[in-house]
C-alpha cells in the first residue's frame, strides 16, 4: 500500500513530463550525413565512475584490465569532467541541448532520443537504475521517450544488489532486431554506493593495500578496495558490450562516460567519501569518455581524433559531441561545444 501511494504522484509527474515533450517541436533543418545508411550506434551512460580509479587512466591499480587490452581500438579522452555530480542534473544537459548557462532547456528543447528518432534510427534504452522513484522520474521520462524500454532494476533502494552483467543479454537481443538503423542508451549503475552490491563475488580481486598511497589507513581500506572492485567489475561490463557490438559486425560506434565521479577519500584532508556540490573536489567531475568505432564505420567515415584527445571539455555539450560523430547538423548545433571539432 505504502508503495502505491509513492508511486501514483511518481507515475503522474512523469505522465507530465512525457506531454511536455511530446509538444516540443522537433529539431529545425535536420541534416543527416549517413541518411539511409544502415548503422548501430550506442550510447553507454556509466555511473559514479571517477576515472583516477581506472588503470586505463593510470590508477596504479589493474583495474580497467579488459577496456586497456583494447586501447588500440579506443579514442580515450583524457581532459573530460562532468557538469555537475549528480545523475539527474548531468543528464538533464548532457541529453538535451541544456547546459551550464541554460540549465532549464531540456523542458523546451528536444532531446538526443528525439532527434535520433526522428533522423530515422528505431531507439532502444537498456536501464539497470532504477526506474520510478522521487529522484529518478527524469530518468524514466528519458527512457520513456525512445521506442523500446528494458527496465532491469525494481527495486527501491539503490542500496541493494543489482549486477550491470544483466544488460548484456537484453543488449545483444536488441542487436540481433531486425531494424537497419538502431540508437541504443544502455543506463548502468556503474560504481554507485554501496560499492559493495555492485559486482559479484569472483570480481573481489582486491583485499589489501598494494598500489595505494601511503596515507591509506585501514579506516580507508575497506571502502577504497570495495569501489575499485566496482571499477573493475563495471570494466568488464563495458568491455563486454563492446566485444558484444564488434561481433555483431557492420558500422557501428559505441560511446561510454559516466554521468559523475565520486571522491573515495581522494582529497587531502582524505576524511570525504561521496559527492557534494557545495564542496566540489576533482574526483566528483573526473570522468572517463571513451569512443569505438568498428572497422566498417572507421572506413565509411574515417577521422583522426588523435589532437582532441585531450582538449578539456565537459559533458552538458555532449548532445553536439554525438551529433558530430553521427553526422547529424540542425538548427541548435553547434560543433564549437563538440570535443571531436
Amino acid at each position: 500500500a505504502f508503495g502505491v501511494v509513492k508511486y501514483e504522484p511518481q507515475l503522474a509527474q512523469m505522465q507530465s513530463l512525457l506531454e511536455q515533450n511530446r509538444s516540443i517541436p522537433p529539431v529545425a533543418n535536420l541534416v543527416d550525413a549517413h541518411s539511409g545508411t544502415p548503422g548501430t550506434l550506442v550510447l553507454v551512460i556509466g555511473e559514479s565512475t571517477n576515472r583516477q580509479h581506472m588503470s586505463l587512466y593510470g590508477y596504479p591499480r589493474n583495474t580497467s584490465p579488459q577496456l586497456a587490452a583494447m586501447r588500440d581500438q579506443l579514442t580515450v579522452f583524457e581532459n573530460v569532467v562532468a557538469s555537475r555530480p549528480y545523475t539527474i542534473e548531468t543528464l538533464q544537459q548532457a541529453l538535451t541541448l541544456a547546459d551550464q548557462e541554460n540549465p532549464s532547456l531540456h523542458l523546451t528543447s528536444p532531446s538526443l532520443m528525439n532527434i535520433m528518432k526522428q533522423a530515422g534510427y528505431k531507439t532502444y534504452w537498456i536501464t539497470n537504475q532504477q526506474t520510478l522513484t522521487k529522484r529518478n522520474t527524469m530518468l524514466t521520462n528519458f527512457s520513456e521517450q525512445t521506442d523500446e524500454q528494458v527496465y532491469l532494476n525494481h527495486s527501491r533502494s539503490q542500496n541493494s544488489y543489482q549486477f550491470d552483467g544483466n544488460v548484456l543479454e537484453p543488449f545483444a537481443k536488441i542487436l540481433a532486431d531486425g531494424a537497419e538503423r538502431k540508437f541504443i542508451v544502455v543506463h548502468l549503475l556503474g560504481a554507485h554506493m554501496r560499492y559493495e552490491y555492485r559486482y559479484p563475488a569472483e570480481f573481489e580481486r582486491v583485499r589489501d593495500k598494494s598500489g595505494l598511497p601511503d596515507w591509506v589507513t585501514d579506516s580507508h581500506l575497506p571502502m577504497i578496495n570495495q569501489y575499485d572492485n566496482a571499477v573493475l567489475y563495471n570494466d568488464h561490463v563495458v568491455a563486454g558490450l563492446l566485444e558484444t557490438l564488434g561481433k555483431a559486425g557492420g558500422k557501428s560506434m559505441m560511446l561510454y562516460f559516466a554521468d559523475h565521479g565520486e571522491d573515495v577519500y581522494d582529497t587531502p584532508d582524505h576524511s570525504f567519501i561521496g559527492r557534494n556540490e557545495a564542496k566540489p573536489t576533482p574526483a566528483m567531475y573526473t570522468v572517463p569518455f571513451l569512443l569505438w568505432q568498428s572497422p566498417d564505420w572507421r572506413t565509411a567515415y574515417p577521422r583522426n581524433f588523435s589532437g582532441q584527445k585531450g582538449r578539456p571539455w565537459q559533458t552538458s555539450h555532449l548532445i553536439h559531441a554525438w551529433a558530430d560523430l553521427a553526422g547529424l547538423t540542425f538548427d541548435g548545433y553547434d560543433p564549437t561545444k563538440s570535443v571531436v571539432n
